[in-house]
């Protein structure tokens, strides 16, 4: 594992990255993909238009999982498939990603969508091999779960999570470890739909980031 002094260089160097990028974003209402509401985003598809940040922080997220000796790094669809792909080829092995299945998840305020699966044939390259789970950000831990489930109901030996950014949120039980590691804990609270304040405030949900307009519409055919 790296040094504690080495940790706090990767976490100052995350936050100076995520700043320059403008990816943090706070005091709003948000939906996550979990179905959970909270009030911060961290966006990352604007840290993804610029590949030498993909390079930098997947460099060091690679620098943080090195020693659990991974042969696959597995990460859910989209983020956690950048983060797979530049993680892998900072380590020298391979690299594939799970996505949604296509089985709807219609539970009010549960999954947005339907659980990560490993398709593609990527399920014949993780059996029998040490894989490393790995996401952008944690915003609940059910991406990175259900993304563990998939490659161990695949054969694969999971080793350990790892992501860039964790919002502080999600134990290591919530991703389906008993090893997780990250670059940058960037605390921002979130709750059940049932119980968000942000709701019972009447605070717009924001639709332009997150899961946000999923959630309108979901909502929206309940109501018909």
């Amino acid at each position: 594992m790296i040094s504690t002094e080495q940790a706090k260089q990767y976490t100052e160097r995350t936050k100076l990255l995520l700043a320059e990028a403008g990816a943090i974003i706070e005091h709003d209402h948000f939906v996550y993909d979990s179905g959970e509401h909270g009030s911060g985003w961290i966006d990352k598809d604007v840290v993804n238009e610029n590949t030498d940040r993909d390079e930098g922080l997947c460099s060091m997220l690679a620098e943080v999982i090195r020693d659990l000796g991974a042969e696959v790094v597995c990460g859910p669809a989209t983020g956690g498939l950048i983060v797979s792909q530049w993680t892998a080829h900072a380590l020298g092995v391979e690299s594939v990603f799970a996505d949604h299945s296509d089985q709807p998840s219609a539970a009010p305020g549960g999954p947005l969508r339907g659980p990560f699966v490993l398709r593609r044939g990527y399920n014949k390259v993780v059996n029998g091999k040490r894989v490393a789970v790995v996401d952008d950000v944690i915003n609940t831990g059910l991406a990175l779960r259900q993304t563990v489930e998939a490659v161990r109901e695949n054969g694969g030996q999971i080793v350990g999570a790892a992501a860039v950014v964790t919002r502080g949120n999600a134990t290591p039980a919530d991703c389906g470890v008993t090893d997780l590691r990250y670059l940058l804990e960037y605390k921002i609270p979130s709750w059940p739909a049932a119980d968000c304040p942000l709701c019972k405030q009447g605070v717009p949900i924001n639709t332009e980031y997150a899961h946000g307009a999923e959630f309108l519409a979901k909502q929206s055919q309940r109501n018909r």
